[in-house]
Formats: structure tokens, C-alpha cells, sequence
């Protein structure tokens, strides 16, 4: 499994709990996950498609955000 799939397969809540700096990216897609109740819950592939968003574009970006502050 790549990284992209992996970052797709996981909630919300995993994606920014293991890189909170990927908070800025659902942000800029005027996402409302941060925060939200039901991101426990959502794969990041599911908010994507309720965001109307490509998913691979969307986890494309989140997945190079994900890579940054790492040393």
C-alpha cells in the first residue's frame, strides 16, 4: 500500500493526530474536519467525496504536508 492510499485509508482524526501541520491543508480546502465530531469516524477519502474534492489530488497534498518538519 503507498503512502497516498494509506493517508486515504485513515480518519481524519489519525491524519492529524499523527501530523497536526496537515491541519492548515484541510484548511485551505475550507474543510470543516478540524474540530469536527465525526472525524474520528471519516476516512480522509470520505471527507474528500463529501467535500466534493479528487480524492487523489486532496491526499496528493496532504501527503506532502505530512512530510514536512520531519528530520
Amino acid at each position: 500500500m503507498s503512502g497516498a492510499d494509506q493517508i486515504a485509508n485513515m480518519t481524519v482524526s489519525a491524519v492529524l493526530d499523527q501530523w497536526p501541520q496537515t491541519a492548515d491543508v484541510f484548511n485551505q480546502f475550507n474543510m470543516a474536519c478540524v474540530g469536527c465530531p465525526v472525524a474520528p469516524y471519516y476516512t480522509v477519502a470520505e471527507a474528500a467525496t463529501v467535500y466534493k474534492l479528487s480524492v487523489d489530488e486532496f491526499v496528493a497534498v496532504l501527503e506532502e504536508a505530512s512530510k514536512e518538519n520531519q528530520s
